[in-house]
């Protein structure tokens, strides 16, 4: 399995950073129910427009903490799979 390097910046498709007015490195505001975050975006044509993407295995910056926690009831592993948010320009 291949990990890429934690870049610190929530993967969006470049249409919709477009449409936000935000550039490569620019800065956004990550807002679910459970709070918000600031941090930069980068665009990645694998992630479908209407959403957006950071890896579960890194949460630096702490985009965990913008999702509520389920834990499998037989795995015990807890999931941070999905959520809803809001992105804005910072």
């Amino acid at each position: 399995m291949k990990i890429a390097p934690n870049t610190g910046k929530l993967r969006m498709n470049a249409q919709d950073m477009e449409r936000l007015g935000v550039q490569d490195g620019s800065k956004v505001r990550v807002t679910s129910k459970r709070g918000s975050l600031q941090l930069g975006v980068e665009p990645d044509e694998s992630v479908a427009p209407g959403t957006c993407f950071f890896p579960e295995h890194f949460n630096e910056p702490p985009v965990k903490d913008l999702m509520m926690v389920s834990v499998d009831a037989v795995t015990g592993v807890p999931t941070f799979k999905q959520c809803w948010v809001s992105v804005e320009p910072a």
